[in-house]
């Protein structure tokens, strides 16, 4: 029994040792979180695909707030600035971009999302929604060891602006 208990201790002592050992970053458990974001498109630039109608190659600069309560209170505030380039036959098909955040406490993160849009008809009008991924690929301040990712849809509130509702986890490691 003793000898049992001892060989116990020994692994876990082991285990928790190791990243010290090996001078690697401790991880936490990851951290759901999510929330919105308010966008608008202040500039957009849409190219026809020659012999090939309703295809169109859009490339757009949007700008967001987000909000956020709760574990993600730190994304509440959040401006962002995305550039993005789709690939749409009548109003559907796939979104691919970059985002950049900046925080409150004066932190940033930089995103790679990609995800797919469709457009129906609805009473005789387009109408549109996204659905997609997204990954932090570059933090800074509270960001910088942060693992970032999720999923995201979209929708038009109005003729100039349309919510993201966005969730995922985060992950902090802390650098010895």
């Amino acid at each position: 029994m003793m000898e049992s208990r001892r060989r116990v201790l020994t692994v876990t002592a082991l285990g928790l040792g190791l990243p010290l050992v090996l001078n690697m970053p401790a991880r936490a458990e990851p951290i759901q979180v999510g929330g919105r974001m308010t966008c608008t498109t202040p500039e957009q630039h849409a190219i026809q695909v020659e012999g090939d109608p309703g295809h169109v190659l859009v490339v757009q600069k949007v700008s967001c707030i987000g909000s956020a309560s709760g574990q993600s209170a730190r994304f509440d505030g959040g401006q962002q600035t995305w550039v993005e380039a789709d690939d749409l036959v009548k109003g559907s098909g796939i979104i691919h971009g970059y985002e950049l955040a900046k925080y409150k406490d004066g932190s940033t993160g930089v995103t790679s999302y990609a995800g797919a849009q469709v457009t129906t008809m609805v009473n005789g009008k387009p109408e549109w929604t996204a659905l997609g991924t997204w990954e932090q690929i570059r933090g800074t301040g509270s960001l910088a060891n942060a693992e970032l990712r999720g999923t995201w849809t979209a929708k038009p509130i109005s003729e100039k602006e349309y919510v993201m509702d966005w969730e995922g986890t985060l992950t902090l490691s802390s650098e010895r």
